[in-house]
C-alpha cells in the first residue's frame, strides 16, 4: 500500500469499504512499521472493521448462528434424514463460519486467517489428553492390572448396578474437581464398560454425570479464570459458587436416578432409591459446604468424601437391596458379576486364552443366542441399544456383554458369547432357580487363571497398591498438579525462560524451559497467540507417565509391547484428529475478536431484544457456550460479560445471573461435540455422535429448566 493511499477520504457511514483506516496525516509511519501489532503500537493503522452486518440485528444473528444451526442438522438430522460424519460436518461448519466472517461481516481477514491457524493447533490438546487416556487403560489391561481392580470392584459391590455407578459418579467428580480437560469422562466411561455395563449407555451416564461437576472443574478454573475479567471481588466469586452449588444439589436429587436408569433399569433405582440418594448426598453436600469457602475445591472434596461415604453404605447394605441374579439377567441380559473386556488385549477377551480355558466345555450349553421366531414372537424389549440406533453388529457385540447358560445338574455357569437373549431363552431361564446360577462367571475365572485368587492380609494390601496404582497414581498426579498452593502448577505452565524461533509471517515460536509451546502474533495479528502446557496437559503428566511405570512394574505379565501400545493409540486417534480440528477451529472463529466476535454478537443482540425475558434462556446460553466450545471455562470467558450487562439492565442480582451462565454452561459440556468425541474415541464406542446427543440432550434441557427455577430465588434478592 503507497503513502497516498492513507490520505484517501473515507466514508465514515460504511467503514469496512477498507481494512484499515489510518488516523495519522504523516505517511511516514505506515511506510515505516513492519506489521500490524507496531501499526497498532504507534496509532498509525487503526480497525476500521465493524461488529455488525449490512442486513441489520436480526439477520445479524441469523447468520451468526447458520454453522452451529447447519451442525446440530448434519449431526442429529430430522425426518430420518441420513447424520452427516462429524469428520464432514465439523469441519464444513468452521468453513462456513469462515465465510460468515469475510462476506457478511466483513471482519479482519488476518484476524479471521489467524483463527484458524489457531484452532486447528488448539485440536493438539484434546488429541493428547484423548491419546493419554487410551494409553492408560490399554496398559492397564495388557498388564492385568484393570481387571484385577474391576474384580475388587465386583467384590465390593456384588455386582450392584447402582453401586457401581455411585462410585463411578463420586470418582469421576473428583477427577473433573482435580483435571477438567474432559478427563473424568476418559477415565470413567471405560471403567463402566469394564464392568460389564454396554459402551453407549456408560458414555451417556459419564457425560451427563460430569455436568454436575464442571462449575467447580480444575480447582475452581470455570469461576476465577472464566469470570476474572469481569472486575468481581472474591466475596463475589464465593456468592457465585454458592449459588452455583445450590442449583447443582437440587439437580442431582432430581436428575441423577434418572440418568442412572439409562444403564440399569428403572425399576432397581427405585428399589434402591435411599441408598442412590443418601450416595449423591456423600458427594453433593460436601460439594455445597466447601462452596460456602472456597470455589477451588468442591468437585475435589466433594468427590472424594462421596466416595468415601458411598463404600461404608455399599459394604452395610444401607438402602441397598440385594439383587435377584436370575432377574438381573433377564433384565439386563448379562451376569451382573461378568466383567468385561475394553481391549483385545484383555485377559477376559474372547481370543484371550485365560478366557478360552475358564469355558466349561464338558458339559451341553443352553444357548442364551436368540433363536429364530415365528412372525411376532420377537422380543424387542433388551435389544442391545446400539443395534436399536443402528450400530453395527460388530459394535453391538463388542458394548452389550451376554451370554450361555452351561447346563449341569444344579450347576450352571454364564460364559460371554456377545449374544443377547431372546424371549424363548429367557422362558427357559424361568424354569431355573436363582440357585442354579453360579456366583462366578467366566470371566471371573479367567482373572483368577491370570492373576491368582484374592489374597488376604499383607500380601493383598500389597497387590492392592502396586495393581491399583495406575488410577490412583494418576489421581494423586493430577491432584498435586492443579492444587495452585502445592506450587507445581505454575512451574509446568511458566514460558519463561525460552528461546524463540521466527517463522515469517506465520508467527514467533516459543518453546520455555518447561516445555510450554507458544506460536505468538500469527499471521502478524497482535495478540492471537496459541499456547499448549505439555508437562501441564494431562498427557505426558499423567497418562504415560503411569503408562510406563505400570508396564515397567508388570513387564513380565504383559501381553503386548508398548510399541504395540503405542501403535494402537495412533490408530485410534488418527480418525478423531480431523473432526477435532475442525470443532475448535469452529471455536475459534466463534470467539475471537471480543465483541465483533459472532458468539459476543448473538449474545449482545438476544440479551438487548429480550430484556426481561432474558433470565429464562440466560443458561441455555451458557449451555451453547459449551457445546461450540467444549470447555465450561470458554463459555463463562465468551458470555460472562454479556450475562453481566443483561443483568444490570434488567435490575435482577449480577452474581445469581452470572451462578445460571456458569451452570449452564456445566449442563453444555453433556451435549458438547468435543467431549463425545473424545469419550466414543477412548471407549472405542464406534457410533455417530448425533445419537449420543439425541439421548443426552433431554436430560441437558431438563437441567438447564431446573436450574433456572432454582436461580429464580437468587435473581431478584
Amino acid at each position: 500500500m503507497s503513502g497516498n493511499d492513507y490520505d484517501q477520504d473515507v466514508d465514515p457511514i460504511h467503514p469496512t469499504s477498507d481494512p484499515y483506516v489510518c488516523p495519522s496525516p504523516s505517511t511516514s509511519c505506515p511506510e515505516t512499521c513492519a506489521g500490524l501489532a507496531e501499526c497498532e503500537a504507534c496509532g498509525c493503522a487503526a480497525s476500521g472493521v465493524g461488529a455488525e452486518g449490512p442486513g441489520g440485528r436480526a439477520a445479524d444473528v441469523i447468520m451468526c448462528l447458520l454453522p452451529i444451526v447447519f451442525l446440530v442438522v448434519a449431526t442429529v438430522p430430522p425426518c430420518g434424514w441420513k447424520a452427516v460424519p462429524t469428520t464432514r460436518s465439523l469441519p464444513a461448519s468452521a468453513f462456513l463460519m469462515f465465510l460468515v466472517r469475510l462476506m457478511y461481516l466483513g471482519s479482519d481477514p488476518l484476524l479471521v486467517c489467524g483463527s484458524v491457524v489457531k484452532g486447528v493447533h488448539e485440536a493438539l490438546t484434546p488429541l493428547t489428553i484423548m491419546a493419554g487416556a487410551i494409553c492408560l487403560f490399554e496398559t492397564m489391561e495388557c498388564t492385568r492390572c484393570l481387571p484385577y481392580m474391576m474384580r475388587e470392584m465386583k467384590a465390593l459391590t456384588k455386582g450392584h448396578g447402582v453401586a457401581e455407578l455411585c462410585v463411578i459418579f463420586g470418582f469421576a467428580t473428583m477427577v473433573e474437581g482435580a483435571s477438567g480437560f474432559g478427563t473424568p469422562v476418559a477415565l470413567g466411561a471405560p471403567m463402566l464398560i469394564s464392568l460389564g455395563h454396554p459402551k453407549f449407555e456408560s458414555v451417556v451416564v459419564l457425560l451427563l454425570a460430569n455436568t454436575f461437576a464442571t462449575v467447580f472443574g480444575a480447582a475452581g478454573t470455570p469461576i476465577w479464570y472464566g469470570l476474572g475479567s469481569l472486575g468481581l471481588s472474591e466475596k463475589d466469586f464465593g456468592q457465585i459458587a454458592f449459588n452455583s452449588a445450590v442449583a447443582l444439589v437440587v439437580g442431582s436429587y432430581l436428575l441423577l436416578p434418572l440418568v442412572f436408569g439409562v444403564i440399569v433399569p428403572f425399576k432397581m433405582i427405585k428399589r434402591n432409591l435411599i441408598f442412590a440418594i443418601l450416595a449423591i448426598t456423600g458427594t453433593m453436600i460436601p460439594m455445597l459446604g466447601i462452596s460456602l469457602f472456597s470455589y477451588e475445591f468442591p468437585s475435589l472434596l466433594g468427590g472424594i468424601i462421596g466416595m468415601a461415604v458411598a463404600v461404608p453404605l455399599i459394604k452395610f447394605k444401607v438402602g441397598l437391596k440385594e439383587e435377584d441374579v436370575m432377574e438381573s439377567v433377564h433384565e439386563t441380559g448379562r451376569h451382573p458379576l461378568d466383567i468385561a473386556p475394553m481391549s483385545e488385549r484383555s485377559v477376559v477377551h474372547t481370543s484371550s486364552p485365560f478366557m478360552s480355558s475358564s469355558t466349561k466345555r464338558d458339559e451341553p450349553a443352553l444357548s442364551l443366542a436368540p433363536e429364530s421366531t415365528e412372525e411376532g414372537d420377537e422380543d424387542e424389549e433388551h435389544v442391545p441399544l446400539n443395534s436399536a440406533l443402528g450400530g453395527t453388529s460388530e459394535d453391538t457385540t463388542e458394548s452389550n456383554a451376554s451370554y450361555s447358560l452351561m447346563g449341569g445338574e444344579g450347576d450352571g455357569a454364564f460364559v460371554g458369547s456377545g449374544n443377547v437373549m431372546g424371549s424363548r431363552d429367557r422362558s427357559k431361564l424361568g424354569l431355573l432357580s436363582t440357585t442354579s446360577i453360579e456366583t462366578t462367571t467366566d470371566s471371573q475365572r479367567a482373572i483368577e487363571m491370570a492373576i491368582g485368587p484374592r489374597k488376604t492380609g499383607a500380601s493383598y494390601v500389597k497387590e492392592f497398591l502396586l495393581r491399583t496404582s495406575p488410577i490412583t497414581g494418576t489421581v494423586l498426579l493430577l491432584i498435586i498438579t492443579r492444587i495452585p498452593q502445592i506450587g507445581l502448577n505454575e512451574l509446568l505452565k511458566k514460558t519463561e525462560p525460552n528461546f524463540a524461533i521466527h517463522f515469517g509471517t506465520y508467527g514467533i515460536f516459543k518453546l520455555s524451559a518447561s516445555l510450554v509451546f507458544q506460536l505468538e502474533a500469527i499471521l502478524t495479528y497482535p495478540n492471537l497467540h496459541w499456547k499448549y502446557e505439555l508437562l501441564y496437559t494431562p498427557f505426558l503428566i499423567p497418562f504415560v507417565l503411569m503408562s510406563v511405570v505400570t508396564y515397567a512394574i508388570y513387564r513380565k505379565e504383559a501381553s503386548d509391547s508398548l510399541t504395540g501400545i503405542f501403535g494402537t493409540v495412533y490408530d485410534r486417534v488418527k480418525s478423531p484428529a480431523i473432526a477435532l480440528a475442525g470443532a475448535l477451529t469452529l471455536v475459534q472463529l466463534m470467539t475471537t475478536g471480543d465483541e465483533a466476535a459472532p458468539a459476543s454478537i448473538i449474545g449482545i443482540i438476544l440479551s438487548d431484544a429480550f430484556e426481561g425475558g432474558w433470565i429464562a434462556i440466560s443458561a441455555s446460553i451458557g449451555a451453547l457456550g459449551s457445546f461450540f466450545s467444549g470447555s465450561t471455562t470458554v463459555s463463562n470467558l465468551t458470555f460472562g460479560s454479556v450475562q453481566q450487562i443483561a443483568a444490570d439492565a434488567i435490575g435482577v442480582n449480577v452474581n445469581a445471573m452470572l451462578a445460571l451462565q456458569v451452570v449452564g454452561a456445566s449442563a453444555g459440556n453433556g451435549v458438547c461435540l468435543n467431549n463425545i468425541i473424545s469419550a466414543c474415541t477412548v471407549t472405542g464406542l464406534m457410533i455417530g455422535e448425533g445419537k449420543v446427543i439425541a439421548k443426552t440432550a433431554k436430560f441437558v434441557l431438563a437441567f438447564i429448566v431446573v436450574a433456572t427455577l432454582v436461580m429464580l430465588g437468587f435473581l431478584f434478592q
